[in-house]
């Protein structure tokens, strides 16, 4: 996915109404069972599916589901990946009936809660607080890597990833789909990446990753 918004809007005359950050915690339970899948073999469907089983995950089989992902979690995330997987825990966003986002659909998801109106560094304190409980259970990641998305906005994208055989686990921000890459998502991916290939650099890390 390209790491620049597309504004779906086509009008700069709407204003901002509060933002909002969504949230679907990452529990200790549940980064424990992320970390046992970093040796899982996520090209191959069938070992994905039979780990996601195993962890007691709900597959939505043979089509997807409504919001196009493949499985999701107990505590109601949602997973998402042909040769990875992807797991959004948080979005930040606005709600507008003209714009990207019309209705708040995020928040009322089981599992997820929004919080209305933030206080500034919300979005990143739910990516900084995941990176903990990594940390707590793998150690320090081995790169920690920063893309400068837009450095005249003094925006930045931090990429902490955890390397394991030929697997790696991220946790990152990006740009969010379902709002046409107008606002952000921040996720867990875990996906191949060969023991000896290089960590791709600073500006292939938006499409590497998601």
């Amino acid at each position: 996915m390209a790491d620049e918004p597309f504004d779906a809007t086509g009008d700069d005359d709407l204003g901002e109404p509060p933002w909002t950050v969504a949230v679907c915690p990452v529990t200790p339970e549940l980064a424990a069972q992320l970390a046992d899948m970093v040796q899982v073999d996520w090209t191959d469907p069938d070992a994905g599916e039979r780990a996601m089983a195993a962890a007691g995950w709900e597959s939505t089989g043979e089509y997807l589901g409504d919001l196009d992902q493949k499985a999701h979690t107990p505590a109601g995330h949602l997973v998402y990946g042909d040769d990875c997987l992807a797991m959004p825990f948080a979005y930040e966003y606005y709600v507008h009936p003209d714009g990207a986002v019309a209705e708040d659909f995020w928040s009322v998801l089981p599992g997820w809660h929004g919080i209305v109106d933030p206080p500034a560094g919300s979005f990143g304190g739910q990516v900084d607080a995941v990176v903990e409980t990594f940390t707590a259970l793998l150690g320090p990641p081995d790169h920690d890597v920063t893309h400068a998305r837009r450095p005249e906005l003094d925006h930045e994208w931090r990429y902490r990833a955890w390397r394991r055989g030929d697997n790696v686990l991220v946790v990152a921000p990006g740009l969010d789909g379902f709002s046409y890459s107008q606002f952000e998502h921040a996720f867990v991916q875990i996906r191949s990446l060969p023991a000896t290939t290089q960590f791709p650099a600073p500006e292939e890390l938006p499409d590497f990753f998601w």
